[in-house]
């Protein structure tokens, strides 16, 4: 009789630890890859090349000058790279008459986006810093460090300034047409 009621106390706590808090998925708004409405652009293909703790797929929130946290139960529903990838080919390809940036490797051309910092912070601002750098072109390699508030609380407030952070990076690092 010990031994079932020790069984069926193990099982009752094993199913209430997994039923802790309920995990939530973010996607970046402007992830839907949209085709460029002309195709006499010159193709360029985006790689984004992330800072090995964004790699772990949790939301990052700075809650001090020196401190990072990683969101347990708030996550990337996919690949963040290829969420920003994606998100960037679209603003890039709205400011630019004569690329056509594409997420795909059929080009010769590429640009290589480097993210060191993407991530809420405890000022009420989101940070996005790092550098993009084009294949064999030095002249339009370009550092990025945008700063810009986040409206409202919460994580999907700091997704959405993610975003926002996103087409202020493409307006930095947008080649001259």
């Amino acid at each position: 009789m010990k031994i079932i009621l020790s069984l069926v106390c193990t099982v009752a706590l094993t199913l209430t630890a997994c039923a802790g808090t309920p995990v939530t998925y973010y996607q970046l708004p402007g992830s839907n890859y949209q085709l460029p409405t002309t195709s006499q652009r010159i193709p360029v293909q985006i790689k984004v090349v992330l800072a090995e703790r964004l790699y772990q797929g949790n939301l990052v929130y700075q809650d001090t000058p020196t401190t990072l946290q990683f969101a347990q139960t708030h996550l990337w529903a996919d690949d963040l790279s290829n969420e920003i990838k994606l998100v960037l080919a679209n603003e890039l390809n709205k400011k630019s008459v004569r690329y056509w940036f594409t997420p795909e490797n059929k080009t010769k051309a590429t640009l290589t986006v480097y993210i060191q910092s993407f991530q809420g912070s405890y000022d009420g601002y989101i940070n996005i810093n790092g550098y993009s750098s084009w294949q064999g072109a030095t002249e339009n390699n370009k550092n990025f460090n945008i700063h810009i508030p986040q409206q409202g609380n919460g994580y999907s407030n700091m997704v959405n300034a993610l975003a926002q952070g996103l087409s202020n990076v493409a307006q930095t690092i947008a080649p001259a047409d």
